[in-house]
C-alpha cells in the first residue's frame, strides 16, 4: 500500500461534519469509503480527475472496480470506477476548527483543555451530539469531564483536541523527560523505589502541614461546595451521573481526616515506566 502526500481536507460527517485532513492511499477502497479520481478511463464517463465520490459497492477480489451511485449514467449505469482509476481517502487525526488545526487525541483532557464528542453514549438527558465541541471546566479521576456548554462527558465519548503545534512541543517535553529519566537511573543510580520514598516523605510533610494550619479543613469545603454547585449547573435539574461522582470525593476526604487523626500515612500507588 502506497501513500501520496496529497492532503484534503474535507466534511467528516461522522464527526458532525467537522473539518478533516485525508490523504490519498493507492489501495483497493471498501464500502463507505470516500476517493478521488486520479486517472480518468473513459471519456463518456461523467466524472473528471480530481472529482471525490463515496463508495456505495465494493467487490473485494471479485472485480476489478467499485461503483459509487453519483457517477451513474447512459453509458455506466451501475456507476463503476475501475481500481487503478481512484485513489482511497483515508482520514488522519488533523481536524480544523475555528481556523486552527487541532490533534484528535486518546487521552484524559486536563481543564481549560478543548474536547470535541465523537461516541456520545445515548444517555437520556444528554444533550450533545457527535462533533460537539467545548472547553473542560473540571476533570474527575476516572477521565470524565463537565465541560462548559455541554455539561458531563464520560471518558469514553471524547477526544482531546491538541493545537497541532502545542502537539509538537508535547513530544519535544516527552524526548527531554526520558533524556532526564535515563540520566537519573543510569548516571546517578537512583531508584524508582528511592523516588517514591523521596515523595511519599515530602506529600507526607506538605500534608502534616496543611493540616496544621487549617488549610485541609478549608480545601475540602472549597471542593465539596463545587461538586454541589456542579451537580446543579444545570437549572434545577440534577446532572446524570452526580452521586457516583460526589461519592467518591467525599469519601476520598473522610479518608484524609481519618489520616490526619493517625499521624497520617501516604501510600503511593506503583505506576508503570
Amino acid at each position: 500500500m502506497e501513500t501520496n502526500a496529497n492532503i484534503h481536507v474535507l466534511a467528516d460527517e461522522t464527526l458532525g461534519g467537522i473539518k478533516r485532513e485525508y490523504v490519498e492511499v493507492d489501495r483497493k477502497a471498501i464500502e463507505g469509503e470516500r476517493i478521488i479520481i486520479v486517472a480518468k478511463r473513459y471519456t463518456y464517463d461523467d466524472y473528471k480527475n480530481g472529482d471525490i465520490f463515496t463508495v456505495d459497492r465494493d467487490f473485494h477480489s471479485e472485480m476489478d472496480f467499485v461503483e459509487s451511485d453519483a457517477v451513474a449514467s447512459d453509458g455506466n449505469y451501475s456507476g463503476a470506477i475501475y481500481h487503478d482509476e481512484y485513489r482511497a481517502l483515508e482520514p488522519t487525526d488533523i481536524v480544523h476548527i475555528d481556523g486552527q488545526c487541532c490533534v484528535l487525541t486518546d487521552r484524559k483532557a486536563e481543564v481549560g483543555e478543548k474536547i470535541i464528542v465523537v461516541r456520545p453514549d445515548g444517555v437520556v438527558g444528554d444533550d450533545y451530539d457527535t462533533g460537539r465541541v467545548g472547553t473542560v471546566k473540571s476533570r474527575y479521576s476516572d477521565g470524565d469531564v463537565s465541560v462548559e456548554t455541554i455539561g458531563l462527558v464520560f471518558s469514553s465519548e471524547y477526544r482531546v483536541l491538541v493545537p497541532l503545534d502545542k502537539e509538537k512541543t508535547f513530544e519535544n517535553k516527552n524526548s527531554v523527560y526520558k533524556e532526564v529519566k535515563n540520566y537519573i537511573h543510569n548516571e546517578l543510580g537512583i531508584t524508582r523505589q528511592d523516588v517514591q520514598e523521596m515523595i511519599s516523605v515530602a506529600v507526607s510533610n506538605e500534608i502534616q502541614k496543611m493540616s496544621e494550619s487549617g488549610k485541609l479543613d478549608s480545601i475540602a469545603e472549597e471542593k465539596i461546595e463545587s461538586l454541589i454547585e456542579e451537580g446543579f449547573g444545570n437549572g434545577d435539574r440534577l446532572l446524570y451521573g452526580f452521586k457516583e461522582k460526589v461519592s467518591q470525593p467525599v469519601s476520598d476526604e473522610v479518608g484524609k481526616r481519618i489520616a490526619n487523626v493517625l499521624n497520617i500515612s501516604v501510600e503511593l500507588k506503583e505506576e508503570g515506566n
